[in-house]
């Protein structure tokens, strides 16, 4: 089997080389491309094939994942005379593992060819999952695909899901998101609260994991706001572009959403403040910029 993988960025990386473990394992062979020369070249060492374009790749793959910052870069592959559409053979199936918005997915399934299968497959669990293999993959797909593919979407993932029909990967990524940022910004909050009583904000830490408000956003995020480092491994920008594409779900199926929307103004904010690369728990830095203080806290002992 002929597979390919195009956007090889911090999450497509590491899916891209698990990837690679399995089809050396299993007699199939990857081809890779992505504008970044670099990754694709370490990619190449470990007996990936290189390829120098889209339509290159596309015309020698039955199988292309696509890992993509957003739905101009998606649309850019997908279209057009050296686009996915123009060049993937009879019956190839695309995987696309962004987070893109159901409103743009809905129109290129609308233009894709009859032959072809589109499926989109978010995934979450960031670039350490990515890494190790552990990611859970979001699927909008029939369930007799997702059974056919299921070892080969098992070599970088943990769980695939069937979450509904096409676009329902999409949407479920987009809710989980949602719930994500509400609770970023809520622990700025939670935090400044217990800092003007003059709560131990270690103890709080400790006891917000153990009561009805725990949860992984909590246990991960809390720590990096406390030890000042806003967690580098995600960005500002980036997170301001999920809540764009929350608002604008919200908007596409006629669901108001008035805690979302507040949210996104804070992101965008925050984002011309301390600047689009910058980290993204750096939403707590406007609570504290309005306060004058900062959430501190030695988290050692707890």
């Amino acid at each position: 089997m002929n597979i390919g993988f195009i956007g090889l960025g911090n999450m497509g990386s590491g899916m891209a080389s698990n990837l690679l473990r399995y089809c050396l394992q299993n007699d199939h062979q990857l081809t890779v491309y992505d504008i970044n020369t670099s990754s694709v070249e370490s990619l190449v060492a470990q007996g990936a094939r290189r390829s120098d374009s889209v339509a290159a790749l596309a015309s020698s793959v039955d199988i292309v994942f696509t890992s993509l910052p957003s739905s101009v870069e998606i649309n850019a592959v997908a279209t057009g005379e050296q686009g996915l559409f123009e060049n993937l053979p009879q019956g190839a199936v695309w995987f696309e593992t962004s987070t893109n918005e159901l409103a743009e997915w809905q129109a290129l399934l609308a233009a894709a060819p009859s032959h072809l299968s589109l499926v989109d497959a978010p995934v979450t669990g960031g670039a350490e999952g990515a890494a190790a293999g552990t990611l859970t993959m979001l699927l909008g797909i029939e369930e007799s695909m997702l059974e056919q593919h299921a070892d080969l979407l098992a070599s970088f993932t943990q769980k695939a899901v069937r979450m509904g029909p096409a676009g329902a990967g999409y949407v479920s990524k987009l809710c989980q998101l949602h719930l994500n940022y509400l609770v970023a910004e809520g622990i700025g909050e939670t935090l400044m609260l217990a800092q003007k009583a003059q709560l131990d904000l270690a103890a709080l830490y400790s006891v917000l994991q153990h009561s009805c408000a725990q949860s992984y956003v909590a246990d991960a995020y809390i720590p990096r706001v406390l030890n000042g480092s806003y967690d580098p491994s995600f960005t500002l920008g980036l997170a301001t572009k999920d809540m764009r594409l929350i608002s604008g779900l919200g908007e596409h199926l006629g669901v108001p959403l008035k805690l979302a929307d507040a949210v996104y103004a804070d992101y965008q904010t925050a984002t011309q403040r301390y600047g689009a690369d910058q980290p993204h728990l750096q939403i707590v830095k406007l609570i504290e910029d309005e306060t004058g203080e900062l959430l501190r806290a030695d988290l050692d002992d707890v």
